[in-house]
């Protein structure tokens, strides 16, 4: 594991997903191992082969939710639209679906369905983002899946679920492997996780992390924007501003949109011809960064492709708040749809002491 040094490498991992990739455990860590080794390409080694910097590493948004098709692939591939499958799914793990509600009593099945996939889901998604911060020696932060609250500490693969309220969350890894930390998203996207029967994170409960190149927060998609999609989110919570007033100086942004980059945006009041980039644009953390006062790198990295009617896509990029208030893009994606990795090296905010 390198040294602590003046500079950090910072990370945007863009992967383009497919329903293939969650077959099953080893399918998933070769996909995500296979990314890791491009980012391992292009550190920055001193003459022994050593890693000059610290490296901090986004996967994205939702790049474990499909795991709930594991070991149903074949079955998940006969549907034509998400909905359809999940009824199959639910027929499928009757049992542990029955179990969960007779242990928590939710108010739906979808979320029985959740909790009695979590144990493979969480340690699916462990093992592969721990053994890959661990065995390249990079702070991870490892996109986010669908699980509910467990009963034990996250950083075991170990997993139970301590009840069936589910969450979008994220987990953190240090270059040891160790899960260091855990976000939820606190702003559910109307029509689109809501209708998943998700619950919202806590903004009280986002963590921030102390590493040696800064305080790292992590908000996952929408929590990343200013203000409400619609006039009838009165819960909306700015996440951005929150964390910035706690001083944090990196913020990974782990997403994955939805929508097409370049057609009409769904939230349009009438009258309107906005785009979805025109959207993140002007109301993302791109058009909050130069009013913060902490927050000086943005890492966001956005998921491509999707199994079945999903269909995600956005450019992945790095930001910058300069100390003139300004902001740049100090790289972004080549591609809204296809693998890609955006790297810098930037000084670290709290150099290493010397």
């Amino acid at each position: 594991m390198p040294n602590a040094t003046d500079r950090v490498e910072l990370f945007a991992v863009q992967p383009r997903i497919a329903l293939e990739d969650y077959t099953s455990p080893a399918t998933f860590a070769a996909r995500h191992r296979a990314l890791a080794a491009r980012v391992d390409a292009l550190r920055a080694r001193d003459a022994s082969g050593q890693p000059c910097h610290p490296a901090l590493v986004v996967w994205p948004e939702s790049v474990g939710w499909p795991l709930l098709f594991m070991g149903h692939v074949s079955r998940v591939r006969r549907g034509k639209t998400l909905q359809g499958t999940w009824n199959r799914l639910l027929l499928a793990e009757a049992w542990g679906v029955w179990k969960m509600w007779q242990a928590h009593h939710p108010p739906t099945l979808r979320e029985c369905l959740y909790a009695a996939r979590s144990p493979r889901v969480h340690r699916t998604l462990w093992e592969t983002f721990s053994g890959i911060a661990r065995d390249f020696g990079l702070w991870v932060v490892a996109g986010s899946a669908l699980l509910p609250a467990g009963r034990r500490s996250q950083d075991t693969p170990g997993f139970e679920p301590a009840g069936a309220r589910t969450y979008n969350t994220s987990y953190t890894f240090s270059p040891e492997g160790r899960c260091v930390a855990l976000a939820r998203k606190v702003n559910l996207v109307p029509g689109r996780e809501d209708v998943l029967h998700l619950s919202p994170g806590r903004p009280e409960e986002l963590p921030v992390l102390q590493t040696p190149f800064g305080k790292l927060g992590t908000l996952i998609g929408y929590d990343g924007f200013r203000k409400p999609l619609t006039d009838k989110e009165p819960w909306f919570v700015p996440c951005a501003q929150y964390l910035d007033a706690l001083g944090v100086d990196i913020l990974a942004h782990p997403s994955a949109q939805p929508w097409p980059w370049d057609a009409s945006w769904a939230f349009n009041a009438e009258g309107s011809s906005q785009r979805p980039g025109e959207q993140w644009r002007d109301e993302g953390l791109a058009a909050q960064l130069g009013t913060f006062e902490h927050v000086r790198y943005v890492v966001a990295s956005h998921l491509a492709g999707g199994p079945l009617d999903a269909d995600f896509e956005a450019p992945s990029h790095i930001l910058e708040r300069t100390a003139q208030g300004e902001v740049r893009v100090l790289a972004q994606a080549r591609t809204l749809r296809e693998d890609d990795v955006v790297h810098v090296t930037v000084p670290a905010v709290t150099p290493a002491p010397r």
